[in-house]
């Protein structure tokens, strides 16, 4: 079976921000007559297109199927060309005259912003009105085939058009989408593929038909494909006992090491940079009302083993707990929630108040990278609302995951829901230069005020 994670679109456009970073950023010193000589030249030329790539990496400029020519974008890639300039220009702040700087910085920022701004905005054209659409057929007629048919149709910018189910003998009938055809008669599969022109088939279930799939066809497994355009896990009795079988059999005691490094030697990093902030903030809660800036919950980490989790107080003195019931309400607050105490409502955006966990990650009780800590009583009503809940567990808690980079606060149980898919994801694929980018990216957003 084919599998392709990273479009041709994506290194594409990847490779054309990587000359225009190079190019223009060598037409401007040039322009600007910086006068700086040609190793420091060659140096601002690559830490430019370094740290362009990186910065439109962490802002998700190279989400392609998501961008669209609305004001937030373009926002976000010329807050993004800021952020990348900002390092040359305290590198140069020491070798050129500061007018000079300036216009170089000005200029540069600006026609590299157009042209990628005019680039993505042609791409969105191509993609929406040019590009061809490609037609999916997918063998079964069950829950899972309804679930990735909706999943395609959602998403317009896939450019994927579901053509029909075909119907087993042994599939479990559904009702599908009635725009959508039902090919009762699988024996003629060979005529459905070329007859629809199809280019993708979807399998939900294991069936005697694949051999009957010309080579020319791609092939997906649903859970595969429902990885490759969510970034979550397709989570059922049969995923999640494979998902079980990789966790345990694909253990490393190298992944392991490198991972605890990585904890350390980030929590450190963290703890060092961040002391001044921390240290100031704590101070100004302790002015607030007198009553100590830090203080402890008890979170449900590893295998379910509880431990108590530091952070720095946000709120006025209280007695919040999580209730029970169809919409789990968190403790993360809404805007209007006059239990913060006003000076903190950036803190909170910018996950200052969860510095101090640096400490259980150096005590080894959770993760820099990993499914969040959940309360005791919120574990236990998850645990009895949603199946496969506990798996989630199988790992270290983190500080930040990959749900938290891609979910906005969650306070329903279908939200929760799919946080864990996007747990038993990262539980299945979780790397440490992986881990390292989720941190980068974390960090990106949290400085940005912008962290989910």
């Amino acid at each position: 079976m084919k599998n392709k994670s990273i479009s041709k679109s994506t290194f594409i456009m990847f490779f054309f921000d990587l000359i225009v970073l190079l190019s223009i950023t060598y037409f401007s010193i040039i322009f600007c007559n910086l006068q700086i000589g040609n190793i420091l030249s060659l140096i601002c030329i690559l830490f430019v297109a370094t740290t362009g790539l990186i910065t439109n990496y962490l802002k998700g400029n190279y989400k392609i199927r998501e961008f669209n020519p609305s004001f937030w974008n373009f926002y976000r890639m010329f807050e993004g060309m800021i952020f990348t300039h900002v390092p040359i220009g305290i590198l140069l702040f020491f070798f050129v005259d500061k007018s000079t700087l300036i216009k170089f910085l000005g200029i540069n920022v600006l026609i590299i912003y157009f042209i990628l701004c005019i680039y993505r905005f042609c791409f969105h054209y191509y993609l929406f009105y040019i590009k061809k659409i490609k037609n999916i057929l997918i063998l079964g007629t069950d829950e899972r085939a309804k679930i990735i048919a909706d999943e395609i149709q959602s998403k317009a910018a896939l450019k994927m058009k579901v053509v029909g189910f075909v119907q087993d003998d042994f599939s479990e009938e559904i009702i599908p989408d009635s725009n959508v055809s039902v090919y009762s008669k699988p024996e003629s599969l060979k005529h459905i593929i070329c007859d629809n022109k199809i280019d993708i088939v979807i399998i939900t279930q294991p069936t005697e038909l694949i051999l009957t799939i010309p080579r020319d066809i791609k092939i997906y497994k649903m859970p595969e494909f429902y990885e490759l355009v969510t970034g979550k896990y397709y989570i059922d009795e049969k995923t999640v006992t494979e998902l079980y079988y990789i966790h345990v059999t694909h253990s490393s005691i190298i992944y392991d090491f490198c991972k605890r490094a990585f904890d350390i030697i980030a929590a450190l990093i963290i703890l060092i940079v961040t002391l001044p902030i921390t240290g100031y903030i704590a101070i100004r809660v302790k002015l607030t009302d007198g009553a100590s800036p830090f203080f402890t919950q008890t979170r449900v980490g590893k295998d379910g083993k509880t431990f108590e989790c530091y952070k720095l107080r946000t709120m006025y003195i209280n007695d919040y707990v999580p209730k029970d019931s169809e919409d789990v309400k968190y403790a993360e607050s809404v805007k209007s929630d006059d239990r913060i105490i006003p000076f903190c409502r950036f803190v909170r955006k910018a996950r200052f108040d969860e510095i101090p966990q640096m400490i259980n990650i150096l005590k080894g009780e959770m993760s820099i990278v990993g499914p969040r800590a959940e309360w005791v009583d919120e574990a236990k009503i998850f645990k009895q609302k949603i199946p496969y809940y506990s798996g989630r567990m199988w790992v270290k808690t983190g500080w930040t995951g990959w749900s938290h980079i891609n979910m906005n606060p969650v306070f329903t149980i279908d939200e929760e829901r799919e946080r864990l898919e996007y747990d038993f994801y990262y539980i299945k694929h979780r790397n440490v230069l992986w881990e390292i980018a989720i941190l980068i990216k974390a960090v990106f957003l949290a400085i940005g005020g912008r962290h989910r």
